[in-house]
């Protein structure tokens, strides 16, 4: 997996999650101002889980906020269970 296919896949998440095209989504804006709710970053924490193949923190969008900042975490982070 790499940090681009990751930015790209997350992007893709929200996007979706707020009926946008992909290309108005900045990876460097908080998930917050996008309007996420807890259920909303749960859902999408659960499928990072399964592209990721481990186990995350539930709070893990809400931990870095950004697309860019999860990234950052997440390539240089062995194991993000906390």
């Amino acid at each position: 997996m790499t940090a681009k296919h990751l930015q790209d896949w997350l992007t893709g998440q929200l996007a979706a999650h707020l009926d946008i095209p992909a290309s108005e989504v900045d990876p460097d804006k908080d998930f917050e101002s996008y309007g996420m709710d807890s259920r909303a970053g749960m859902q999408i924490s659960g499928r990072l889980e399964k592209l990721l193949e481990r186990r995350l923190s539930p709070a893990i969008l809400y931990e870095h906020h950004s697309i860019n900042a999860l990234v950052g975490h997440l390539m240089n982070r062995g194991d993000d269970h906390d």
